[in-house]
């Protein structure tokens, strides 16, 4: 299958123009032209590069761009191991946060959503919604079960019962100032930083950190669940590897 067919579709899904500033999407490692196998993944590692290059990969999908700051030299192992084994890398990082990752989660966390926020450049970065009335531990139980998450990380003032919810994938320390104002019961996103986090002590919503990787691992099964059905012939296949344990 020709590569641009799937960077067409991807970008038909989402827009590769609708990203914030500065985000580096899109095709960022050329390799070949003709694709028999696709990755999808979160990140880039050398432990990916190794299974896709042990699994006869030729092109992989990340969500994180590999290549995110100016390049003067290219000294990059991750990178050098792509060139080598000829596999081209694509990055859908804030366009697909936009266009599907948040509808996703919110899915995930059983959240009918309503209703867009954190608008930035133009696309808006986190959804706000409807879950059924449910005690708060409860909930908290039901969405670490459907995310396969152990623990999680709570901030603020914990409700009795849990209806609106707002969520936010990967971090969400830049919007700080609109999660103060937001009218709902919960929060739930991977990370804010601790200088942002602690205005929220003690105050409403309830902040739920899944963790980055946590709250955006569903990128992985969606995309691969899209260009399976879109390209029934293309081999699809999944690489998970989550960097932190939970003890």
């Amino acid at each position: 299958m020709k590569k641009v067919k799937i960077i067409d579709y991807i970008n038909k899904v989402a827009p590769f123009d609708k990203r914030v500033s500065g985000d580096n999407i899109g095709e960022l490692i050329k390799g070949k032209d003709n694709i028999r196998r696709v990755m999808i993944c979160l990140d880039i590692s050398k432990e990916a590069i190794a299974f896709a290059s042990s699994s006869k990969v030729d092109l992989i999908v990340t969500h994180h761009p590999v290549i995110y700051n100016p390049l003067f030299r290219i000294d990059d192992d991750v990178i050098l191991a792509a060139i080598r084994n000829k596999i081209g890398i694509i990055s859908a990082h804030t366009n697909y946060d936009a266009a599907r990752l948040n509808d996703v989660l919110a899915e995930k966390c059983e959240v009918s959503v309503i209703g867009n926020i954190f608008l930035e450049d133009g696309i808006y970065l986190g959804r706000i919604g409807n879950t059924a009335k449910i005690s708060f531990y409860d909930y908290l139980d039901k969405i670490k079960t459907n995310l396969k998450v152990d623990t999680v990380k709570i901030t603020g003032k914990i409700p009795h019962d849990v209806e609106k919810v707002a969520i936010g994938t990967g971090s969400s320390s830049s919007f700080i100032e609109e999660i103060k104002y937001l009218d709902v019961d919960v929060f739930i996103t991977g990370e804010i930083k601790y200088d942002n986090l602690k205005s929220l002590a003690f105050e409403k919503p309830a902040v739920i950190e899944l963790g980055h990787y946590e709250s955006e691992e569903c990128f992985i099964d969606d995309l691969s669940n899209l260009l399976s059905k879109r390209f029934p012939k293309l081999d699809v296949i999944t690489y998970k590897k989550r960097i932190s344990i939970y003890i």
